[in-house]
This record gives structure tokens, C-alpha cells and sequence, in this order.
């Protein structure tokens, strides 16, 4: 018995079940499968927010003299 024969049984098997047992099946393995996706896409985002994060460290910001004013020493009170 090779394999191709081993699989077409096994579907075989499968079509004979129930609807309600073929569904459970299906969103089983659509849940294995989305929980595989979702944790190497979280690993996967992790290490692309730290790769950022090192980039970011690394920008050298220009900073920007400012001239001091300070608007309470220049004003004279007006006499009314």
C-alpha cells in the first residue's frame, strides 16, 4: 500500500463522516493554523519594532539655539 493509496482512503473516511464531525474538523485546523500564523507574525513584529527602535536610537536630533525673550522684562506698564 503506497502513500497515494493511504491518502485517498483517508479522504474517503472523511467524506463519510458526518457534517457536524467534518466541521469540527475544519475550524480545528483553521485554528491551529491561524495560532501558527499569529505567533510567528508576533515574533516576527517584535523583532521589527526592536530593529527600529535600535535605528531610532542612533538619530542624532540637530538642536536649535534660540535666542532668550522674555517679554515681561522688555514691556513697561502703560499709565492710564
Amino acid at each position: 500500500m503506497n502513500n497515494a493509496e493511504k491518502i485517498r482512503i483517508f479522504l474517503t473516511k472523511l467524506q463519510n463522516l458526518p457534517e457536524n464531525k467534518k466541521k469540527i474538523i475544519l475550524w480545528t485546523i483553521v485554528a491551529v493554523l491561524g495560532l501558527t500564523a499569529g505567533f510567528f507574525w508576533v515574533r516576527s513584529a517584535i523583532n521589527n519594532f526592536s530593529k527600529m527602535g535600535e535605528s531610532v536610537k542612533s538619530i542624532k536630533m540637530p538642536t536649535i539655539n534660540l535666542p532668550d525673550i522674555n517679554i515681561l522684562q522688555t514691556t513697561t506698564p502703560s499709565s492710564k
